[in-house]
């Protein structure tokens, strides 16, 4: 029997093996800049923190919008023909569907995410999907996922946000959730979590 009845995923990075689109991305808008930037300086700072923060701590001066700009519609081409699942994804969704769990997507992705998880051949394991809307403030406001659970009459003790970043479970948490912190990378060493894992093939034994 599962501990939860209701399993919101996070999707770049927990679902979807993205860091590698947008490392690419983000070192292919560095270079036609001139802005010196590594690859594993890019990936640090966006696997921890965002492409937001990357992009302002990054030297781009004046021209920061911009590049911000071509970058996102360059990682957004990458994601839909370049990047994977991670290992586990469908065997995890089956496992929670085999006994009678439900899962949803939050991402402030947008319509990549339906695309890629059709690609896949996962997006039947959905309920529902919120994906970049700005109506709602960021991760790790709760806004979003209070909607969620206004819409399909969730309990928010029956649920479990999933995520590999701090902001993920923290709006989970700011929804009255438990949350699963996938930290591969042991980024969030001092972050309070309910479950902390280091990959998604382990978050079944939390389940």
């Amino acid at each position: 029997m599962l501990k939860y009845e209701h399993f919101i995923f996070d999707f770049d990075g927990t679902l979807s093996d993205s860091y590698p689109a947008f490392t690419k991305a983000a070192k292919i808008t560095a270079d036609r800049y001139g802005v010196p930037a590594d690859e594993e300086q890019i990936y640090y700072l966006l696997k921890k923190y965002s492409t937001v923060h990357l992009f302002n701590t990054l030297d781009f001066g004046e021209h920061r919008d911009r590049a911000y700009a071509e970058f996102k519609l360059l990682y957004e081409e990458l994601l839909r023909t370049e990047a994977v699942p991670l290992d586990g994804v469908t065997e995890l969704l089956t496992y929670i569907r085999e006994r009678g769990g439900k899962s949803y997507v939050y991402s402030h992705s947008g319509d990549v995410v339906l695309h890629n998880a059709k690609r896949w051949g996962i997006h039947g394991y959905f309920e529902d999907y919120m994906l970049g809307d700005k109506s709602y403030p960021r991760k790790p406001a709760p806004d979003a996922l209070l909607v969620l659970l206004n819409r399909h009459g969730l309990d928010p003790r029956t649920c479990v946000m999933i995520g590999d970043r701090d902001i993920d479970v923290l709006a989970g948490a700011n929804a009255g959730m438990d949350g699963i912190l996938i930290d591969d990378g042991d980024y969030y060493p001092e972050l309070a979590v309910t479950y902390r894992v280091h990959s998604l093939w382990q978050v079944k034994d939390c389940l």
